[in-house]
């Protein structure tokens, strides 16, 4: 069985970041991790394969730096991983070049897995995008996977319910938190990723549509005004002219 996991490099959400001089945030190595989602991807798609058998192929595209995020992926006990450096930001692109990528290095999987949303963007429109160019079926938000044969058994958290899918293979699911409890690599298993076959491939003849954004620091909020309660009549109407001044009313 040939499980391929979607991986995402992301800022780590966590991390204290230093504005430059022209107040755009610094974005050192250190700050990047793997979409936690992702963790969870990469969980599932390892208990699979320990019960069923196969191996775990991860994909991931982005700057060719990623190469030490997805090392981190690999030590988690994922057999291979295949970077994709490009800098395409739209979803629409980004679905286009993974779908022509599995088709020319690994179209016999059997499954994607992949987080249903990244952290940095929430976006949420790879899987979708993905499953449609594959022409295979979504199973979205998902918390629990069991294989029957042929057969994939999904769970999903509805509003009032427990939702159950059903899909036949070759399939996409997109997990939810919760679906499991990601492994930390142990010391030996990070060695070994050092060793495990790690393609990079080139996507620069494709043509991204999307429009660049400046990331910049917060301005600085403003003191708030305290008035005195003392007098309830006097205080509520202070708290009216602000907020008509504020033009808040």
């Amino acid at each position: 069985m040939k499980i391929i996991v979607l991986v995402k490099e992301t800022l780590n959400t966590e991390a204290k970041f230093v504005p430059e001089k022209d107040q755009k945030p610094k974005l050192e190595d250190g700050r990047f991790i793997i979409n936690p989602f992702d963790e969870y991807a990469i969980e599932a798609a390892l208990q699979l394969v320990e019960e069923k058998g196969g191996e775990v192929v991860l994909y991931s595209l982005g700057r060719q730096e990623a190469q030490v995020t997805l090392r981190t992926a690999l030590a988690m006990g994922a057999h291979r991983a295949v970077l994709i450096t490009s800098g395409a930001r739209n979803s629409k692109t980004i679905s286009r070049i993974l779908g022509d990528k599995i088709k020319e290095n690994d179209p016999d999987f059997d499954l994607i897995i992949s987080g249903w949303i990244s952290v940095d963007d929430n976006r949420a429109q790879v899987p979708g995008r993905l499953s449609k160019i594959l022409n295979i079926p979504l199973a979205n938000v998902i918390m629990n996977i069991e294989l029957k044969g042929d057969e994939l058994i999904c769970e999903r958290e509805g509003d009032t319910e427990q939702e159950i899918v059903k899909l036949s293979l070759p399939a996409f699911v997109a997990v939810q938190r919760g679906i499991n409890i990601p492994r930390y690599p142990t010391v030996r298993n990070i060695m070994d990723a050092k060793q495990k076959r790690f393609d990079i491939i080139s996507a620069d003849e494709y043509e991204d549509d999307w429009e660049g954004v400046v990331y910049k620091m917060p301005p600085k909020r403003t003191a708030g005004k305290i008035i005195d309660g003392s007098d309830p009549k006097l205080a509520a109407k202070l708290l009216v002219e602000e907020l008509l001044k504020e033009k808040l009313l």
